[in-house]
């Protein structure tokens, strides 16, 4: 099962920017600032392809150059990090997914990484494994958007009384109150709303999962109390009947 997080709730996007991949190589050529030995001119000549490339978004040919430079210095860890938002930012999920894998066995804190990895994961079907990795990421961050994620992937697993222990906790963060996320409105287009909108919409669909309807409705007017252009609470306050 593929979860469409775009039906629920545009958190903050996981789209990689040229400015962002640039500033990631960056640091790994900051690591590789020493060129050595025979493969000098090799590696320069790599390392401009791959400026080139970005610069003109042929993530294709970067991704190839960051295989010349892995050749190149095989003990050089850090191009896979590189190689990870680039098959991210192409779509390419599953290898993408991999190469996170690879990564984290050998730096399993790797926040970046766990983040392209859990939403490579998701965005291929694999939301348990996704789910974990989203688990792993809130240890280290206590982000409240990677909770709402984990809320959404137990919700989708059934996983209930989880997701709603994990609601009303991150219900009780402060930070919840001045954050804003993306929506849509009943036109189709982009809107901002209150985090707590987004939440209280995901306690109403928790209900309505076990059956308590009337409870779930309670959670749908609340959120449309606070953001009352949100296209989806009101969707799920009054579903279209199949």
């Amino acid at each position: 099962m593929i979860l469409d997080n775009n039906k629920f709730l545009n958190m903050k996007r996981l789209k990689y920017s040229k400015a962002l991949i640039l500033t990631v190589v960056l640091v790994v050529i900051g690591l590789q600032s020493n060129l050595y030995g025979q493969n000098e001119e090799a590696i320069k000549r790599a390392k401009q392809k791959y400026f080139s490339s970005i610069r003109y978004n042929d993530f294709g040919v970067a991704t190839n150059a960051i295989y010349d430079l892995m050749t190149l210095e095989p003990n050089n860890a850090s191009y896979l990090d590189s190689l990870a938002f680039l098959y991210y930012e192409s779509n390419r999920f599953a290898s993408a997914a991999l190469v996170s894998n690879d990564i984290l066995r050998f730096s399993p804190n790797n926040k970046l990484v766990l983040q392209v990895g859990a939403k490579s994961l998701e965005k291929i079907g694999a939301i348990d494994q996704s789910l974990k990795m989203y688990e792993k990421l809130y240890t280290l961050t206590d982000d409240p958007y990677t909770l709402y994620e984990i809320i959404q992937k137990q919700y989708f697993m059934k996983m209930y009384a989880d997701a709603k222990i994990n609601s009303e906790l991150l219900l009780g963060k402060p930070v919840v109150d001045r954050a804003t996320v993306y929506a849509q409105n009943e036109n189709g287009n982009e809107i901002e709303i209150p985090f707590r909108a987004a939440i209280l919409n995901m306690q109403g669909l928790i209900e309505r999962a076990q059956g308590n309807e009337d409870s779930a409705k309670k959670y749908f007017n609340n959120a449309l109390k606070i953001a009352p252009e949100y296209a989806l609470a009101k969707e799920n306050l009054n579903p279209k009947k199949e």
